[in-house]
């Protein structure tokens, strides 16, 4: 198929509408191009015989030497938790994130949202895309949000950025335990073993 009939990729909205103008990243081409960018940040495991999931690579995370952080995904969706993200991220210089489904199986090519560094944009990312796993990053790759279909978000990045991008009783191990007991006592005890095991040599203390 000629480059110039790739049709839009589809959009993982659950909303009619963003309220405001959130604009695609780029042509079909130049969004399909950066959510193959995210995927390099990401590998696939298996959730449960059959279904396939995503998560960030420790072998990215080893070589980038950056930490991660779990916070609920109902905080991520919050405005005013945003915030600090929002303010992070301007001090770095970045006025806009981009943001994709991440999800084996579904959305592929996904669209890729441009978002203005703003708490409100940051919100409705991850309030319209809860029901599948997404990623919240930069065009430099320098930092990620990961998030899964509605129980929890991996912050990841260089640990300076994590401690200004997130409120202080957002980080370290007791925050963990605490969003870790809720998804447990939605889905049952256990049920974040594996993923904290993953992500344990870079958890902030």
């Amino acid at each position: 198929m000629p480059t110039d009939m790739i049709p839009e990729p589809r959009s993982a909205l659950t909303w009619p509408d963003w309220g405001r103008d959130i604009p695609r990243a780029g042509s079909p081409q130049e969004q399909i191009a950066w959510q193959d960018r995210a995927w390099t940040m990401l590998e696939a495991f298996e959730v449960i015989p059959g279904i396939i999931r995503t998560r960030l690579s420790n072998e990215w995370l080893g070589e980038k030497g950056w930490r991660v952080q779990i916070v609920g995904h109902y905080r991520v969706r919050d405005e005013d938790w945003d915030i600090p993200l929002a303010v992070a991220t301007q001090r770095r210089g970045q006025e806009t994130l981009l943001g994709t489904v991440v999800q084996p199986g579904e959305l592929r090519p996904s669209a890729v949202w441009r978002l203005p560094t703003d708490a409100d944009a940051l919100s409705r990312f991850f309030g319209s895309h809860y029901a599948f796993y997404h990623v919240l990053f930069p065009e430099d790759l320098s930092f990620a949000v990961h998030a899964n279909d509605g129980d929890f978000a991996v912050y990841a990045g260089p640990e300076a950025f994590l401690r200004d991008a997130l409120p202080p009783e957002a980080i370290g191990a007791a925050a963990t335990s605490y969003e870790v007991e809720g998804v447990e006592q939605e889905h049952g005890a256990g049920c974040m073993d594996a993923i904290l095991a993953h992500y344990r040599p870079f958890m902030l203390e």
